[in-house]
């Protein structure tokens, strides 16, 4: 079995330094050792189990799009193959990606990751007030990947706090 381990080098411009580097740290968050034995198990799965899963996510791919448009954010697409959805802020919102996340987490007690980190930019927390018309400090990434009890949890808590959406917990069956 391999054990995974990453060694290498790389030589560039300070400018693919810095996009490697932010790939590098997402790549190496994750040990793919025991995701090979679950790639085994997973290709001699029926397949049901993978059209049972795709509908599961598809169901809270789409749960998760009428959530964060009832409560004003845009939705551009729809993910065919993840279970991560970038959301633009509400069109009257003044603040960063950084300072929504901030205030999500306060007010709603949800987490979201802020789209800055998934572009290539010299941001830093100094400037995240300057909102203007920066496309990088507009998104923030949501994870579907959850239970359907901590899916309507957060729906009631995001509704709650930044009202229009209501949803009870029937709402997440399918």
């Amino acid at each position: 079995m391999a054990l995974g381990w990453r060694v290498g080098w790389a030589i560039a411009p300070p400018f693919i330094a810095s996009a490697i580097r932010n790939i590098h740290v997402k790549i190496t968050d994750s040990a793919p050792a025991p995701f090979q034995e679950a790639a085994l198990t997973a290709l001699s799965s029926p397949l049901e189990y993978f059209e049972s899963l795709r509908k599961e996510y598809e169901f809270k791919r789409d749960y998760v799009v009428k959530l964060l448009g009832g409560i004003g954010f845009q939705i551009h697409f729809k993910p065919q193959g993840s279970f991560f959805l970038f959301a633009e802020l509400p069109q009257n919102c003044l603040l960063s990606d950084v300072e929504y996340v901030e205030e999500m987490i306060k007010q709603a007690e949800v987490v979201a990751v802020p789209g800055c980190g998934f572009f290539h930019t010299n941001f830093s927390r100094e400037n995240s007030s300057e909102v203007g018309n920066s496309y990088h400090k507009r998104y923030i990434r949501f994870a579907f990947c959850k239970s359907n009890d901590t899916l309507a949890a957060a729906a009631q808590k995001l509704g709650k706090a930044f009202g229009r959406f209501r949803v009870s917990k029937d709402t997440l069956i399918w």
